[in-house]
């Protein structure tokens, strides 16, 4: 087989795409084009993936998770640390134990102010 170092790992975005073409639309298969987006660091469409998955399943906690990973590649805090808070509420309901103290380390770098430059 040959593959090369610069393919990421994973179902490539086009495959996914097929997939969604073909009418299979869902949390898992926007959760998949998000993460095949976002290995080829494509931001922007793996962020719009990754909300219509939130549309789909607004109790899909990794999704949350990735929006504010997302969010955060974008330069945009804010909406990071919503989707962060949004993530730890819905993992604390589902009892998600490890992404509840994995999520509230990220809230605190995220809330706690960093000191001026000198």
């Amino acid at each position: 087989m040959n593959t090369t170092a610069t393919t990421p790992p994973g179902p490539s975005p086009e495959a996914l795409e097929r997939l969604l073409a073909a009418g299979r639309d869902g949390a898992l298969l926007r959760m998949s084009l998000a993460l095949a987006h976002h290995r080829r660091d494509d931001a922007p469409t793996a962020l719009m993936h990754v909300e219509m998955a939130l549309a789909f399943d607004p109790e899909f906690t990794a999704a949350w998770r990735l929006q504010g990973l997302l969010a955060l590649a974008l330069g945009d805090a804010a909406k990071a640390e919503a989707s962060f808070a949004q993530a730890l509420e819905v993992a604390q309901r589902r009892g998600e134990l490890q992404l509840v103290k994995e999520l509230t380390v990220r809230l605190r770098r995220l809330r706690t102010p960093k000191p001026p430059a000198a």
